[in-house]
């Protein structure tokens, strides 16, 4: 799987922006230029998963694919953080895949609980790592009278330790990371869509860019001379606009994972505290 650029945390996006905060952002009232041109062309969490559950469904396949494609590397974040090598971490992320998150029904529980779709997915993983692990020590080591059980306990004791710390937060990272760029592809086909290139393009070489790859954001005077706009206010204009309509999307890709009615920008807020600490 080829490495994603990481978003660290909340302070690397506000210093990288230098514009307005996060929080500012989830503040912003919605409007009407800021919604979708037409929702149901998007695919939310839960439809998708509905869909993938859905085997007289001719998209079935296709949603399962895009579910795989979307959390592996959150999953596998986790898996190689908890001291996996590159190769058994592709290994147990794979067989987490095809064994649980489609083998055993772990949609469908999603689907039925409705839950946080994160806290299942971590929680699901966790379990799984400590059965291969259990299953991995037992051929090692198989005396008459059974595995010592405080081996087990003890490794319990460590792995949560150690997930909690340094695992979790992988996860975590790859969950925002995910979301933070399929957030970005969604809002720049709807500016485009809109006519709004050039909101984009200044979204995009102002908060996105440096966010990503810690790029020097393009002066305001450089980008008003390429759209032939009028300097920095209007330059700030357009990107106020582009921000919401990403801080929109962001929060609706989010809300699409927790349960109804739960704020989303909570969840959001949560993620990257989890990430400073």
């Amino acid at each position: 799987m080829a490495e994603k650029h990481t978003i660290s945390d909340k302070d690397q996006i506000q210093e990288a922006s230098q514009e307005r905060p996060l929080d500012d952002w989830l503040k912003i009232p919605e409007g009407e230029g800021d919604q979708p041109a037409n929702p149901s062309t998007t695919a939310t969490c839960w439809t998708m998963i509905g869909d993938a559950l859905n085997e007289n469904s001719p998209t079935t396949k296709g949603s399962r694919e895009e579910l795989t494609r979307r959390y592996w590397p959150a999953i596998f974040a986790f898996i190689r953080a908890s001291g996996r090598s590159v190769a058994v971490a592709e290994d147990l992320t794979q067989g987490f895949i095809c064994d649980v998150f489609l083998g055993r029904d772990l949609l469908s529980k999603a689907e039925e609980a409705r839950g946080r779709f994160r806290s299942l997915l971590l929680s699901s993983v966790r379990n799984y790592l400590a059965d291969d692990y259990r299953k991995q020590t037992t051929k090692r080591r198989s005396p008459e009278s059974g595995p010592p059980g405080s081996l087990d306990a003890h490794y319990a004791m460590e792995m949560a330790d150690q997930a909690n710390l340094t695992a979790e937060s992988a996860f975590n990272i790859r969950w925002i990371d995910e979301l933070i760029l399929r957030s970005s592809e969604e809002t720049k086909a709807a500016l485009i869509a809109n006519g709004q290139g050039a909101h984009w393009d200044i979204f995009k070489h102002r908060v996105l860019d440096p966010c990503l790859t810690g790029a020097k954001p393009v002066p305001h005077e450089e980008l008003s001379a390429k759209w032939n706009l009028n300097g920095l206010p209007q330059v700030s204009n357009y990107l106020v606009t582009a921000k919401r309509r990403f801080a929109r999307t962001l929060l609706l890709n989010v809300r699409d994972t927790l349960p109804e009615n739960q704020d989303p920008s909570l969840e959001l807020r949560e993620l990257f505290k989890a990430l400073g600490n």
